[in-house]
C-alpha cells in the first residue's frame, strides 16, 4: 500500500530505510541502474510494509528496484568508464611504462 507522508516524515523514512546512501534533503537525486531514471526523494514510492516498517521503490512504473540499485548521479557506471578494447589499452600502457621502469632498475644497480 502506497503511503502518503508529510515531507519531514518522508525524509526520515528515506534516511532510515536506505542503508546504502545518505539523504540530506528530499531534493537529493538518485539514478536507478535498472530503468536509468533520475529521481529525487519526493518522487520515491514509499509503501508501508507493516510493523512500522516501510519499503522504498523506484518511482518508474513497472520498475520495482529498491535502494541497493540506486546510485548517486555523479557515480560513473563501469560500462561508461571501461573502453570496449580495454585489454589492448592496458597492454599499451604497460608497454609504455616498461622502458622507464627498466631504466630506473638499471640506474639503481650501478
Amino acid at each position: 500500500m502506497t503511503t502518503h507522508l508529510k515531507l519531514d516524515d518522508r525524509l526520515s523514512v528515506l534516511r532510515a530505510e536506505d542503508r546504502f546512501r545518505n539523504w540530506q534533503s528530499l531534493d537529493d537525486e538518485r539514478v536507478c541502474i535498472i530503468c536509468k531514471r533520475k529521481f529525487n526523494g519526493r518522487q520515491i514510492e514509499i509503501r508501508r510494509a507493516g510493523n512500522r516498517k516501510y519499503q522504498l521503490h523506484c518511482p518508474t512504473e513497472g520498475c520495482n528496484s529498491r535502494p541497493h540499485l540506486w546510485i548517486y548521479p555523479t557515480t560513473p557506471l563501469v560500462s561508461h568508464v571501461v573502453e570496449s578494447d580495454w585489454w589492448q589499452a592496458a597492454m599499451e600502457r604497460q608497454e609504455r611504462r616498461a622502458p622507464a621502469s627498466m631504466l630506473r632498475t638499471h640506474f639503481q644497480r650501478i
